[in-house]
């Protein structure tokens, strides 16, 4: 399986996506020119410097279109391991976890992302992979130092935070001072970068300036703003849709946060992994300004949860399937079924994993 997935990765090396062609590219040569070290001390790119470190460190290689997607699929293999030990870690089941892991590196999504489009949302998602596998392990300040990490790479590393906020009010392995280690940890992170030059008040501003580049409800992500039409491609009111869209997002989270909190349950390995699932999914249907890979750790969460529960198989597949076809018009310019279309089986698919998680609550009483 390791050997194989490395093939498929291999052959969509030479493969270059828009965003290579446009920014990453620039941002390695611009990297490059200045020297990796020089670099950090000025804004070569509108991510944060933790990718930047990464990419600083491939700079050195002739060929930056194959060292930059090879930095991504080491951190594939590195993120497959991980999925690997949580499995084990919550079933005891070493078939299970090897499974999970063959399932994971040939899911299409994650092969993609980092075999042909270069991207590195797999660097934030193998971070919060083990910030999940320290909360399995009843490890709360390691579970939050991951997260900080995680979220230094890349802003969506937040979804998975009212997860972590039902499981503190529910008394849960994390405690409410565990959440400070996530600030403390990112602002650390940037401290090269300050050393090299940079001012650090504009390294703690790159998501809210991030949030200013696009503001389309939706980036061809397949949730609630397709069917009020305020798209890429349709927009009508985007300033009063995004200050609605954030009030109603939280709304619907806090809904659930309550029902999670007034449950009474025994936290099992599986509930938990539901829960995980549906309040990621959540944020992104309901939340504005998503992109269309913001998709990745909801697959990755996906393939735990059917693993777990094989009758659930079809969810997942439901999942991947949606975030694969929406990934469609950015690699293609297609869109091969109406993202319309695609919003409405991702809230069949919510609702369906609600279900589950309400029938897991009412079967493991406390």
């Amino acid at each position: 399986m390791v050997v194989l997935s490395l093939m498929a990765r291999i052959a969509l090396l030479p493969l270059e996506s828009v965003d290579w062609e446009g920014p990453v590219s620039g941002w390695v040569h611009r990297i490059q020119e200045l020297g990796a070290w020089n670099s950090l001390g000025v804004a070569v790119s509108d991510y944060t410097s933790s990718y930047m470190y990464v990419l600083c460190l491939i700079s050195g290689f002739s060929n930056s279109l194959v060292a930059t997607k090879a930095a991504s699929i080491v951190f594939d293999y590195a993120a497959a391991f991980v999925i690997f030990l949580l499995i084990k870690q919550l079933t005891g089941n070493r078939r299970k976890s090897i499974l999970a892991s063959a399932i994971f590196l040939f899911c299409p999504t994650i092969l993609i992302n980092s075999a042909w489009w270069a991207n590195c949302d797999i660097h934030y998602a193998f971070f919060t992979l083990l910030a999940l596998l320290f909360l399995f392990k009843d490890k709360g300040a390691l579970c939050c130092i991951m997260m900080g990490i995680a979220y230094s790479f890349k802003q969506q590393a937040i979804f998975i935070l009212p997860f972590l906020v039902i499981l503190c009010a529910k008394g849960k392995t994390i405690k409410a001072w565990h959440f400070l280690l996530i600030p403390i940890v990112f602002v650390l992170i940037q401290v090269p970068a300050c050393i090299a030059g940079r001012p650090l008040i504009e390294l703690l501003r790159v998501y809210y300036l991030q949030a200013g580049e696009y503001p389309w409800c939706t980036m061809n992500f397949p949730n609630i703003y397709e069917f009020l039409d305020e798209t890429l491609f349709h927009w009508h009111n985007m300033k009063e849709m995004t200050a609605f869209g954030l009030a109603f997002s939280f709304g619907a989270m806090g809904v659930f946060a309550w029902w999670m909190y007034s449950q009474k349950f025994r936290m099992t390995g599986e509930i938990l992994v539901t829960m995980a699932l549906f309040s990621v999914s959540l944020a992104l249907f309901t939340l504005p300004h998503m992109h269309e890979r913001y998709g990745f750790i909801v697959d990755m969460l996906a393939i735990i949860y059917a693993v777990q529960r094989p009758s659930k198989t079809p969810i997942a597949i439901g999942y991947i399937t949606v975030s694969l076809l929406s990934y469609m018009w950015f690699l293609h310019s297609a869109i091969l079924i109406p993202h319309i279309y695609l919003a409405a089986a991702l809230m069949v698919l919510n609702a369906l994993v609600c279900m589950d998680l309400a029938k897991q609550i009412k079967e493991n009483p406390s």
